[in-house]
């Protein structure tokens, strides 16, 4: 479950004039002058040590200037004055190698972020980045229904991560029961405001929580389809999340999700903060947890700067 506490507390030095000079840094910092982001920051932490956003801007602007080493301990100085690392220091400890990413989630700094890209989210997602993950799952299942020859329907269906029920509105009309989780209070606020066309709530359930805890909570053998969008881009180590899933799901149950993917070994971060996972990486979490791949192809779910993200596609089934 996310954090329920205000980054605030991190965000502020609890001084005015030091909170201004941060400030005046961050605009540095922005405009490309990382040298006099880290001058302004030195002075500023010199006075305020506990200012965890200030740690965390110095992080960045000594990686602008290539001091990789000095980067990894401003984000460690990050996480030990916020261990629940509301800015996502574990994520660019990953992301320079200096962690590993199977260790670098950060349920608190998605919930967070979420929480204040909520209002903009459908039609950031749709039209700038053309997301299209709730099209290719649907036609995914479909596929897989009709060459099982079984009807394209699923009584009970789990949507981890749900957003603001973008999943939800695709798949809603092959679905009985439809329960979905999200970190961020606000996503689900929006995800509960959206009806069907009958004038019904579009999700039966929903749930301010993290997958897998959304997942442990449900009782074995329940679901008939978990599903995940775009999730698994904000989480490093997946066999958590696998085998709830695989537990929760009713033998021959289907597991349909999408992942950003890299060509080499294991998971890594990217620039982008967004975990990838290797296709021989995921092969080995699914046969872990007993979930049978069906599908596995490459796929794109959005862009970025106007070049298609490398992804995939995966369809699996519970033994």
């Amino acid at each position: 479950m996310i954090e329920k506490s205000s980054t605030a507390h991190f965000a502020s030095s609890g001084d005015p004039t030091l909170d201004r000079r941060y400030a005046w840094a961050e605009a540095a910092f922005k405009e490309g002058d990382a040298q006099a982001a880290v001058e302004i920051l030195d002075q500023t932490l010199a006075q305020a040590y506990h200012f965890t956003a200030a740690w965390h801007l110095y992080g960045l602007a000594q990686e602008a200037l290539g001091h990789k080493e000095d980067a990894a301990t401003a984000w460690r100085q990050c996480l030990d004055l916020d261990p629940n690392d509301h800015f996502g220091a574990r994520l660019d400890l990953a992301r320079i190698g200096a962690m590993s990413a199977e260790e670098a989630t950060s349920e608190n700094f998605s919930g967070t972020l979420f929480d204040t890209y909520a209002e903009r989210f459908d039609s950031h997602l749709t039209q700038a980045l053309q997301y299209n993950a709730p099209a290719l799952l649907k036609a995914a299942l479909a596929r897989i229904c009709d060459n099982a020859r079984k009807p394209f329907r699923f009584d009970a269906v789990l949507d981890l991560g749900c957003g603001t029920g973008l999943m939800g509105e695709a798949i809603r009309d092959e679905t009985g029961f439809l329960a979905g989780c999200d970190l961020s209070p606000r996503m689900i606020e929006r995800a509960r405001a959206k009806m069907r066309a009958d004038g019904d709530s579009l999700y039966d359930k929903l749930a301010v929580a993290g997958l897998t805890a959304f997942l442990t909570s449900r009782p074995d053998a329940c679901a008939d389809l978990v599903i995940a969008a775009d999730v698994f881009v904000y989480v490093g180590e997946l066999a958590p999340a696998f085998a709830q899933s695989a537990r929760v799901l009713k033998h021959g149950g289907l597991f349909a999700f999408t992942v950003q993917s890299h060509e080499g070994e294991g998971v890594v971060v990217g620039a982008d903060r967004r975990f990838a996972h290797a296709e021989s990486w995921l092969r080995q979490r699914l046969e872990e947890a007993k979930l049978s791949p069906l599908m596995i192809e490459p796929a794109s779910t959005r862009q970025d700067r106007g070049e298609a993200v490398p992804g995939l596609l995966v369809v699996a089934q519970r033994l």
